[in-house]
C-alpha cells in the first residue's frame, strides 16, 4: 500500500513552449532523463508558452511546465482569479534568467521609433514574450502608437532581416537557440530601454540585468557596450497534486551539477538552493522542499499520508465501535451473572432479620446472642472485602452499598447493646441504694 501512493507515475506529461525557445528545449532535457533515469514515459506538450502552460498545469493536463512570472497578472490583471487562495500551480525550481531584448533591424536607428503606426513583433499572445511586450509599452506610454503582431520564433529572423516590423521583442534566456538565428547572423541589433532602472524599480517579478559587450561573439561586436535590460526568473512548476515522490525526482534532476552544466543553467549552477528557491511565484510543492530542504522532510511521504487518510479514519471508527460493544457485552454479562456480592448480602440480610428478634431485654443470653451477630457482621464485612481490589472498591457502587448496610446494621446492634448495658447498670444503682437504706 505505502509503495502504491509513494511510487513515480508511470507517464508525466511536461508543457514546453514554441519550438525554437529555450522552454522547448528544457522540457525535452527533464523529459529525457526522467526516461533514462527512471523509465518513466515522459512527453513533452507543444504549447504557446507560459500563460498556457499555467492553463495547462490548471487544468491537470500537464504535470510540470516552465513559466515566466508576472505572465498572468500582466495579461490578465488583478482578477478574482488571480487572488484565489486555490493556487493554480506548485513552485520547483527557479531556472535561469529571461532577458527583455527588444531588437531593430539592421542598419535602422537602435531607438524606440516615436511616430504612431509603429509595428512590433513577438511571440503568441499566451506567451512570456507579449507579456514582457505588454510591459514594455505600458513604461514606454506607447500603446496608443504601437500595432503588435504575434510571430513565431522562426519567423522573426525573416521579418527582421526583410524589414517588415520596426522592432522584434524577444524575451528569453541567452541560451535561446533563437538568439544566434537573430544576432548571430547581423539580421537585428538591441534597442537601448529607456529609464530600465525604473521599469525594474516598478515591477516585482523583474530584476535589473547587464549583458557584457560582444556577448554575442558577433562580426561586428554585438552588443558594442554593456546592454542593461530586465530580467525574469523563469520558474519551473508543478501541477499542485503532482506526486511527492515525481517531484523530488525532478528537482533532484535540475539540481545536478552535470544537468546544469549541460543545459547552460548559469545562475543555477553558481546560485545553488539560494538562486533556485528565490522569489517564487506561487508556493513551494512539498516534493521540491523535501530536497531543498531536506532537514524538513517529513518521516512519511505526505502523499501516502494523504491517500491513507479515509483508510485511516475508518480503521479508528472501527477500533472505537469493536471497543464500545466490548464494553455492552461485558456489562450486559455482568448484569447477566450473579455479583460477587450478592450472597454476602443475603447473609447480611439474614443476620439483620435475625437481630430484629434479639431486642436485649432478655438478659444476658440476648446480650450474648447480638454480640455475636454484631461480630457476623464484622466476618462478613471482612471477608467481602477481600474478594476486591483498591480500583474495584473505587469503580464499584455495589461495594459502598454493602459497607453503608454493613454499618446500618452495626450500629442498631449496637444502640442495643447500649440500652441493655444502661438498663443494667441502672438497675445495679437502684439495688445498691435499696441495701444502704435497709
Amino acid at each position: 500500500m505505502y509503495w502504491s501512493h509513494t511510487g513515480l507515475p508511470q507517464t508525466v506529461r511536461i508543457a514546453g513552449g514554441p519550438e525554437g525557445g529555450r522552454y522547448d528545449q528544457l522540457a525535452q532535457s527533464i523529459a529525457q532523463e526522467l526516461r533514462d533515469r527512471h523509465g518513466i514515459d515522459a512527453q513533452v506538450v507543444p504549447s504557446q508558452g507560459s500563460l498556457e502552460n499555467l492553463q495547462l498545469l490548471e487544468s491537470h493536463e500537464v504535470d510540470l511546465a516552465l513559466y515566466q512570472p508576472g505572465t498572468r497578472l500582466i495579461l490578465e490583471g488583478d482578477t478574482e482569479h488571480h487572488e484565489k487562495i486555490m493556487q493554480p500551480a506548485r513552485f520547483i525550481s527557479n531556472m535561469y534568467s529571461e532577458y527583455l531584448l527588444p531588437i531593430a533591424p539592421a542598419g535602422s536607428p537602435a531607438s524606440f521609433p516615436k511616430t504612431d503606426g509603429q509595428l512590433w513583433c513577438c511571440n503568441d499572445e499566451k506567451s512570456g514574450d507579449y507579456a514582457a511586450t505588454r510591459l514594455l509599452l505600458q513604461h514606454l506610454n506607447a500603446d496608443s502608437r504601437v500595432k503588435v503582431n504575434t510571430i513565431g520564433y522562426t519567423g522573426l529572423s525573416d521579418a527582421l532581416s526583410e524589414q517588415e516590423i520596426n522592432i522584434g521583442i524577444l524575451c528569453c534566456g541567452l541560451q535561446a537557440p533563437v538568439l544566434p538565428q537573430v544576432m548571430g547572423s547581423g539580421t537585428g541589433q538591441l534597442v537601448p530601454i529607456p529609464g530600465v532602472e525604473a521599469m525594474a524599480a516598478k515591477n516585482a517579478s523583474i530584476q535589473m540585468r547587464t549583458i557584457p559587450a560582444g556577448y554575442f561573439s558577433t562580426e561586428p561586436m554585438s552588443p558594442t557596450q554593456e546592454y542593461h535590460t530586465v530580467a525574469f526568473a523563469a520558474q519551473l512548476l508543478a501541477d499542485r497534486e503532482a506526486s511527492v515522490r515525481l517531484v523530488e525526482e525532478v528537482t533532484k534532476i535540475v539540481s545536478d551539477a552535470r544537468f546544469q552544466r549541460r543545459m547552460k543553467l548559469t545562475e543555477l549552477f553558481a546560485g545553488g538552493r539560494d538562486y533556485a528557491v528565490e522569489r517564487p511565484e506561487y508556493a513551494i510543492h512539498t516534493g521540491a522542499a523535501n530536497v531543498h530542504f531536506p532537514g524538513l522532510k517529513p518521516l512519511l511521504n505526505p502523499d501516502f499520508v494523504e491517500g491513507t487518510e479515509g483508510l485511516r479514519s475508518f480503521l479508528v471508527s472501527l477500533v472505537a465501535a469493536v471497543w464500545l460493544l466490548h464494553r455492552w457485552w461485558t456489562r450486559k454479562q455482568i448484569r447477566s451473572q450473579e455479583h460477587r456480592l450478592d450472597r454476602y448480602i443475603r447473609e447480611l440480610l439474614e443476620l439483620e432479620i435475625h437481630q430484629m428478634g434479639v431486642d436485649g431485654e432478655g438478659g444476658e443470653p440476648e446480650s450474648d446472642a447480638l454480640q455475636e451477630i454484631l461480630d457476623q457482621v464484622t466476618i462478613l464485612r471482612q471477608e467481602a472485602l477481600q474478594e476486591f481490589t483498591a480500583h474495584e472498591l473505587n469503580e464499584d457502587r455495589a461495594v459502598d452499598c454493602f459497607i453503608e448496610m454493613c454499618h446500618a446494621l452495626s450500629d442498631k446492634i449496637n444502640a442495643k447493646l447500649t440500652r441493655y448495658s444502661l438498663r443494667r447498670l441502672q438497675t445495679a444503682i437502684v439495688e445498691d441504694q435499696g441495701s444502704s437504706e435497709s
